[in-house]
């Protein structure tokens, strides 16, 4: 299925309270949404109601359908876990834009410098992590009314708005809107005229063009 709208699927929130994502980059990409979406923040607390709802329910005596650091980890999540007043200065090349505390403190943690690159006219990228299958968690910054081309892709994208807006279609994605790609889609993504828009994005393979010259570029850009 693909999520095309302003938050994830409910079961990415349940992964993620159960501490059960596949990767760190994708822990910090769903809890740097949750710190900056409300809506995506409320139904974390709601899934945190539903199951204290199912606690109440339980038998006595009965086991638990999941373990007692699930519950931990899920309090935590509705919680936050970074206190604003222990957050890290954030990285040069990052000072325009408000980060979230889960990126800025994984950031710090890992030592990872923020080094923007041509990614294409107005377009820059920044790679954070890669991981196993042609895995990235990148960050991008486009130039105010930039178009990326028409593409595809050849895994799946998620890709969370940390500053200004874009359009697929016409739908708009603000910050802390997680847009979520796969195989079936293919779009054309336009950058608000109004300001810059930076990102952070996790991708699993590369993007799919048409264009014969474009997918020649990717050689130079990796994506």
């Amino acid at each position: 299925m693909t999520q095309r709208g302003h938050v994830l699927d409910d079961t990415w929130y349940l992964d993620y309270a159960a501490g059960a994502l596949a990767s760190e980059a994708e822990d910090v990409l769903v809890r740097s949404h949750i710190e900056l979406n409300d809506d995506a923040e409320a139904r974390l607390a709601r899934l945190d109601q539903i199951g204290g709802s199912l606690l109440e329910q339980l038998p006595i005596g009965e086991a638990l359908p999941f373990s007692a650091d699930d519950l931990l980890d899920l309090a935590d999540a509705t919680e936050g876990a970074v206190a604003e007043s222990a957050l890290p200065a954030p990285p040069d090349a990052l000072s325009d834009v408000d980060i979230p505390p889960a990126l800025a403190a994984y950031l710090a943690r890992t030592g990872v410098k923020v080094k923007w690159e041509f990614l294409g006219p107005g377009l820059r990228k920044a790679v954070l992590w890669r991981g196993d299958a042609d895995e990235r968690l990148w960050l991008l910054k486009a130039e105010p009314g930039v178009s990326i081309p028409h593409h595809g892709h050849n895994g799946s994208e998620l890709t969370l708005v940390l500053k200004g807006s874009f359009w697929d279609g016409e739908q708009e994605y603000r910050r802390g809107d997680v847009e979520e790609a796969h195989p079936d889609i293919e779009h054309d993504i336009r950058i608000d005229p109004s300001g810059v828009c930076v990102c952070l994005a996790l991708t699993c393979g590369k993007l799919r063009f048409d264009n014969p010259l474009l997918r020649a570029f990717q050689v130079f850009t990796g994506l």
